[in-house]
């Protein structure tokens, strides 16, 4: 994983992104079935949530040659809505991270960082964030 990445994933991210709750959920489940990192791909779970307040999700990555096996829970993000049709994400720093398995699943956290650089790449397609240009995912 890139030092970049490293650095994002234990200090957290935080951003402003220009879409309302219902629209960032929309966009998470239309954008993950395309995600990937070697071998491994992602299902993103809702967790504890309030009907317009904050909103957490967990990140599993899946082997798809391994049918039955469980989902290897990676992290979690948070979005709480905010004024003008925006949401705040969050992606909590890797030490705040309270998702069992974390350290054995993602040692190195290589799977949650191409899975949160992908994440903010489709944001910027879609012109939701700016950013200076693509990020790598591997």
């Amino acid at each position: 994983m890139s030092s970049f990445a490293m650095v994002l994933l234990e200090g957290g991210l935080d951003l402003e992104v220009v879409v309302g709750q219902a629209g960032f959920t929309t966009l998470l489940e239309e954008e993950v079935a395309g995600y990937s990192c070697g071998e491994y791909i992602y299902k993103v779970e809702a967790g504890k949530g309030t009907l317009g307040g904050r909103w957490t999700f967990v990140v599993n990555a899946i082997d798809p040659e391994m049918d039955g096996r469980p989902l290897i829970p990676l992290g979690r993000i948070e979005i709480e809505p905010i004024p003008d049709e925006c949401v705040h994400l969050c992606v909590p720093p890797r030490m705040e991270q309270p998702v069992p398995r974390i350290d054995a699943a993602d040692w190195d956290g290589r799977l949650f960082g191409a899975f949160v650089f992908q994440l903010l790449n489709s944001l910027r397609e879609r012109n939701l964030i700016e950013l200076p240009g693509v990020l790598p995912t591997v």
